[in-house]
C-alpha cells in the first residue's frame, strides 16, 4: 500500500498538536511558563548576542511575530533589550534574573514531560529513528526556505 503524503502530513500535525498540548499543560502546572515562552527564553539564553532576527530564524516565525513575543517576555520581566554596541540600530536580548529562574524551573518539567509522552509511546530505537528523520526533514525545509 502506497503512503499518502497528504494523510501523513495531517497525522504529523495532529501528533504535534497533541504532544505540544500535553507538554504545555505540564509546564503550566510546574511553574507557569508556557511552551512557547520556554522556547523563546531558551533561545535568548543559548544564542550569544541574541537578536530578534535570531529568535525568528531559530524557531521559524516571522520577525514581526518574534518581536511581539519578545515584547510580551519583556512585559513579564523575563528579558530585556539592550543596544547592540556593534550595531546601534539593533538590540541584543538577554534574560533577566527572573527569566533565568523561570527557565531553570521549567526545564526539568519540560524534560520529564517529553520523556513521559514520547518515551511512553516509542522505544529507544524508534525514538532514535524518529529523531533522525525529523532532523533530516527540518534541514531540508530550512534549505528550501533559504533558496
Amino acid at each position: 500500500m502506497a503512503v499518502d503524503p497528504g494523510s501523513m502530513l495531517i497525522d504529523l500535525v495532529r501528533v504535534e498538536t497533541r504532544l505540544y498540548n500535553a507538554v504545555d499543560a505540564r509546564l503550566k502546572e510546574a511553574g507557569g511558563l508556557t511552551l512557547p515562552q520556554l522556547e523563546l527564553l531558551s533561545v535568548i539564553r543559548d544564542v550569544p548576542g541574541c537578536r530578534v532576527l535570531d529568535v525568528s530564524r531559530t524557531i521559524s516565525i516571522t520577525v514581526g511575530a518574534a518581536s511581539k513575543a519578545v515584547d510580551r517576555l519583556e512585559d513579564h520581566g523575563w528579558c530585556r533589550r539592550s543596544v547592540d554596541p556593534a550595531d546601534r540600530r539593533s538590540s541584543v536580548l538577554s534574560l533577566t534574573a527572573d527569566g533565568s529562574t523561570a527557565v531553570d524551573r521549567a526545564e526539568p518539567a519540560f524534560e520529564a514531560a517529553a520523556r513521559e509522552t514520547l518515551g511512553a509511546l516509542l522505544s529507544g530505537p524508534d525514538l532514535d529513528r524518529l529523531a533522525h528523520i525529523l532532523r533530516e526533514l527540518r534541514a531540508a525545509l530550512q534549505q528550501a526556505a533559504s533558496l
